[in-house]
């Protein structure tokens, strides 16, 4: 049965399209991943698969009864406490406490954390009996048994599904096709995510050779105008015609200038030099209130050189951990002590120091009214070309949020990383690149 229609679906950005004339239907037992990089439009596009708001032109159709279960990137809950929001019944209970949220089935949802709201919304959306499945970025915050536990349910769930995510694993274990997004064109892809690699490839190499043979010939013709091209006869001046277009012609767009450059090409090599003393914990424990405690009697001594790994269950106190190290917050028992040598850079999993009505240029200029020749070097290596560096940051895109708050996090010339949940909203490319960064740092 087809659940949903999409035909000659466009929209666009002030600067640039985000897919234009996309055409796709998903039926019963469709298993779709979407990727593209960060900002070319699949959150968009799910908007209008669920039904949440149509493109800018062209039509979406739903069939006769179809039930829809969405997740948006950023979720809102409905007034009132978790109980509520999810349902007060058996199976509500067990999946929220596959989510981590077993505990605080009654805090109220308007307390809730970015990553708590995110885990209700998918316990709400999965809990409901619905034909399609359409899901933004759903492991994010989650931890690695309620992914695996995830991955299980949407690999027995029968109805249609479309997915966002940047997990790579999730996109290989459930997807049966995948739908690619690139520079304003959509392209779909049998077979899952490995056949995705593949062609895309196979693709970026065909339009490379295509680029080739165009710049082959605007040198051949050059050469030839340049020795003195007859004039006033038909075939010469066909002839230049002919090179002009191909000299002012232009091969494919690039969707990227270049690699991420997370090193900052050499720029920031001014990263001060850390000292012996980096971290020390000392018998540290802490608790929300009258809650029972998160952890108690940590002690913990992080040195030059150190690669710490935090994992736990939802809940269990890993960010509260990260933001007790940051200073910023005080623990509840013992104490905390930095290296006078520290200089700390902290990339938390909500992007709270991000102001969405300041510009991005503001942001990465900071205090001083106009980014500098370094800032603006900055920007463009993070692919915040002239446009993207006006836009609000709440315009962003969730992805192209967390790429901004890396440069900012990177710029500061941190010896000391605290890295909270990095992979999420980030994408493929991105990832990639930060994962490469990371083997060679400091």
């Amino acid at each position: 049965m087809i659940l949903v229609n999409l035909e000659g679906a466009s929209a666009r950005r002030p600067d640039r399209p985000l897919f234009e004339d996309l055409s796709l239907t998903v039926s019963t037992g469709d298993r779709l991943g979407v990727v593209g990089r960060n900002g070319c439009g699949k959150s968009t596009l799910l908007r209008a698969l669920a039904g949440v708001e149509g493109p800018e032109e062209g039509t979406v159709r739903r069939g006769r009864d179809v039930r829809v279960g969405f997740l948006a990137q950023r979720p809102v809950l409905p007034p009132g406490d978790v109980r509520s929001a999810v349902g007060d019944h058996w199976e509500a209970a067990a999946i929220l406490e596959r989510m981590g949220m077993g505990g605080l089935t009654g805090a109220d949802v308007a307390t809730l954390s970015g990553g708590q709201a995110k885990r209700v919304a998918l316990a709400r959306v999965l809990v409901d009996e619905v034909d399609l499945l359409v899901l933004d970025e759903p492991t994010n915050h989650l931890d690695l048994d309620a992914i695996a536990w995830l991955e299980d349910r949407l690999a027995r769930f029968r109805g249609g599904l479309v997915v966002v995510t940047h997990d790579r694993h999730v996109l290989d274990r459930v997807t049966t096709r995948v739908l690619e997004l690139d520079r304003g064109r959509g392209y779909l892809h049998d077979g899952g995510y490995s056949a995705y690699l593949a062609a895309a490839a196979e693709r970026a190499e065909r339009e490379a050779t295509a680029e080739s043979v165009r710049r082959n010939l605007a040198s051949a013709e050059l050469a030839w105008l340049r020795r003195g091209a007859p004039a006033r006869t038909r075939k010469p001046k066909a002839r230049i015609a002919a090179a002009t277009a191909i000299v002012e012609g232009r091969g494919p767009a690039k969707d990227r200038p270049g690699e991420l450059d997370l090193a900052g090409g050499g720029e920031w090599s001014g990263t001060p030099r850390l000292g012996d003393k980096v971290v020390q914990l000392h018998g540290v424990g802490h608790r929300f209130g009258a809650s029972p405690s998160l952890f108690e009697g940590l002690d913990l001594d992080l040195g030059p050189g150190d690669r710490l790994g935090l994992v736990g269950p939802n809940g269990s106190g890993k960010s509260t951990l990260l933001d007790i190290v940051a200073s910023r917050l005080t623990p509840s028992a013992g104490m905390v002590e930095t290296g006078p040598t520290v200089r700390l850079g902290y990339y938390d999993q909500t992007g709270r120091d991000l102001d969405p009505a300041q510009r991005v240029r503001d942001a990465v200029a900071g205090p001083q009214r106009q980014p500098n020749w370094m800032q603006a070097r900055l920007m463009e290596r993070f692919w915040f070309d002239t446009d993207a560096q006006w836009a609000p940051v709440g315009t962003l895109s969730g992805g192209e949020q967390r790429r901004l708050q890396l440069l900012l996090v990177l710029a500061g010339l941190p010896n000391v990383l605290l890295l909270d949940e990095p992979s999420n909203d980030l994408d493929l490319d991105t990832l990639r690149a930060l994962e490469d960064h990371l083997d060679a740092w400091p």
